[in-house]
């Protein structure tokens, strides 16, 4: 499948706050077959730093994840681990990363939103969201991010708590039937807001029967 790249954004602030007030009526629809296991992993150049802020940065994202059912609490679980990884195009120098983690997050099935930069509406996303932790390192780095000026977070190189985000798209599956290859989003937000994330191409996504 032919990927297409176009210098955008993945999340609408406004889409992810609806979203998350969607919690608590969709948190009961998502129980799922007990059994059912879902393994996530994007990997790659991000879509969001390839240079596009005058040709200064590019980055790496790694994303890992996983979606299962909890027999204890009757409801889907996430896991998620992202590594984000940001370098001076001219130098080669890597001048900042981020490190975020979380445990066991909400997971709220079949979103989806309005992406007004990539002109396109996603559809049936997995949405997973919780308090988890970041680590970056000790750098106060502004770059030029989803077309804004953003200062990107400083944990000072310690761990730090944080609301952290992952939406995944398997099939890159939207309204307008454009074609894309799936992606994966994550990284952190406060009150609803996503503050800095990555976001690259799935290389593995796998729905499996758990015995």
């Amino acid at each position: 499948m032919k990927m297409k790249l176009k210098v955008t954004k993945v999340l609408t602030v406004s889409l992810i706050i609806v979203s998350i007030m969607a919690i608590s009526t969709t948190a009961i629809a998502a129980k799922h077959d007990p059994t059912l296991m879902i393994n996530i992993m994007a990997k790659g150049d991000d879509m969001d730093i390839p240079g596009y802020d005058l040709g200064i940065y590019r980055a790496t994202t790694l994303i890992v994840g996983k979606i299962r059912f909890d027999e204890v609490s009757g409801v889907l679980l996430g896991r998620v681990e992202f590594h984000i990884e940001i370098y001076e195009i001219e130098s080669g120098e890597k001048v900042y990363t981020m490190k975020g983690k979380l445990k066991n997050g909400m997971v709220i099935p079949n979103q989806q939103f309005i992406c007004e930069v990539r002109g396109v509406t996603w559809t049936n996303l997995w949405l997973v969201v919780g308090i988890g932790m970041i680590k970056t390192t000790d750098t106060d780095l502004t770059i030029v991010h989803r077309g804004q000026l953003n200062t990107l977070p400083n944990t000072g190189g310690k761990w730090s708590p944080a609301t952290i985000i992952m939406m995944v798209s398997p099939n890159g599956e939207n309204f307008e039937e454009e074609i894309w290859d799936g992606w994966a989003f994550a990284g952190v937000m406060e009150n609803g807001i996503p503050v800095f994330g990555g976001v690259t191409y799935l290389i593995n996504y796998m729905e499996k029967l758990v015995p």
